[in-house]
C-alpha cells in the first residue's frame, strides 16, 4: 500500500504539470483490497506536493465521521492547501460500512442532514450548540465560508436533499430527470436553481492508453475487472452509476467498450475532442505503477501535443 500511496502522489504532481482538471481522492471502508480509508489525510500529503491542481474528496461519507472533527481538519487543510481542496458529500451505500461506525440505515437520511447542518455551521467560525454541546471551530477557514462542501448521489431524493440543503449536486448518473428533480425542489424552497453537473452521456470514466490494443487489455483488464465487479457487487447491477458495468469477464469489459476502456493515443484525442476531458484512475483495481505509467507516458508524450 505503500508504493500505491506514494505512487498516486506523484501522479498528482505529473498531473499539475499536465494540465489535469483535478484531482479526486474517495473512500471505501473495511474493504478486503485495501480501498483507500482515509481520502482527507491524502488530500493533505497530495496539497503539500503540489502548487496549482485542484482536489476533491469525494464521496466524504460524513456517516463515518464526526462533523465537529472533520471541520478542524477541512479547515486545517484549506490552510495548508490555499483553499484548492472541496468536499463532495456522499450518503453511502454499503452495510458493512454502517455497521462498522455504528449508523443505523433507517434514520441515515435524517442523520446526514444533521451532520452536514453542524459540519457547515462549524466552518463558519461562530459558535453555536450542537446535540447539547457548545461549539466553537478555530481558525476560521481560509476560504471565505469555507471549502466548496456539494452533495453527490443517484437519486431523487439525494438531488431534493441538495437542492433543499442549497447544495452543489454531483449525480453519479446522466439522468436528465436529475437536474430537473434538483431545480423543482430548489425552487420550491426558495434556492437557486442549475447548480447540478453530471458525467457526460458515454463518456468512459476509466481510461488506460497503449499502443497496442490487445497488450493493453491483456495489462489493464483484470485490475478494472475487479474495480467494475466490486463496485457492482456493492451497488446492486441495477444501480445508475455512469460506471456501472455488467461484465464479468475481461473480454466482457471490452466488447461493452462502456465506462471501462483502454484506448490508442489517436482514439484519446478524438475523446477529448468529444468530451473535452480524459477520466483517468491510472491506479485502478491496484495497477502496478510501473504499469500505470506507461499509460500516462504515453498520454503525455503523444496524446496531450495533439490537443493543443
Amino acid at each position: 500500500m505503500g508504493d500505491l500511496y506514494d505512487t498516486a502522489l506523484d501522479m498528482c504532481e505529473w498531473g499539475e504539470h499536465n494540465g489535469a482538471i483535478t484531482a479526486i481522492f474517495s473512500e471505501h471502508h473495511s474493504s478486503p483490497d485495501g480501498y483507500l480509508p482515509s481520502p482527507v489525510i491524502m488530500a493533505v500529503a497530495a496539497a503539500s506536493r503540489t502548487k496549482t491542481l485542484t482536489f476533491n474528496v469525494g464521496a466524504l461519507l460524513l456517516l463515518m465521521y464526526d462533523p465537529i472533527k472533520l471541520a478542524e481538519d477541512i479547515i486545517v487543510l484549506d490552510h495548508l492547501s490555499g483553499g484548492r481542496v472541496g468536499y463532495t458529500i456522499g450518503l453511502g451505500y454499503r452495510e458493512e460500512e454502517y455497521e462498522m461506525f455504528g449508523i443505523d440505515k433507517q434514520y441515515r437520511g435524517k442523520e446526514i442532514e444533521e451532520r452536514i447542518a453542524a459540519l457547515r455551521h462549524a466552518l463558519r467560525g461562530e459558535p453555536f450548540e450542537w446535540r447539547g454541546r457548545r461549539i466553537h471551530v478555530q481558525p476560521k477557514p481560509l476560504t471565505i465560508g469555507g471549502p466548496v462542501i456539494a452533495y453527490g448521489g443517484g437519486s431523487k431524493a439525494a438531488a431534493e436533499r441538495a437542492a433543499r440543503l442549497g447544495m452543489m449536486f454531483f449525480p453519479q448518473t446522466t439522468d436528465p430527470k436529475m437536474p430537473t428533480f434538483y431545480d423543482q425542489e430548489a425552487e420550491r424552497v426558495g434556492n437557486p436553481p442549475g447548480l447540478t453537473m453530471g458525467p457526460s452521456e458515454g463518456a468512459p470514466t476509466t481510461i488506460f492508453v497503449a499502443e497496442d490494443l490487445d497488450q493493453g487489455w491483456e495489462q489493464y483488464g483484470p485490475y478494472m475487472l475487479h474495480d467494475a465487479v466490486s463496485y457492482r457487487g456493492w451497488m446492486g447491477k441495477n444501480n445508475n452509476s455512469a460506471s456501472l458495468s455488467q461484465a464479468s469477464s475481461v473480454a466482457e469489459l471490452r466488447s461493452e467498450n462502456g465506462p471501462y476502456r483502454v484506448v490508442t493515443p489517436k482514439q484519446a484525442v478524438e475523446l477529448i475532442k468529444e468530451y473535452q476531458s480524459l477520466s483517468l484512475q491510472p491506479l485502478c483495481g491496484g495497477v502496478p505503477p510501473g504499469m500505470a505509467w506507461s499509460s500516462l507516458a504515453l498520454i503525455e508524450k503523444q496524446v496531450l501535443p495533439s490537443c493543443l
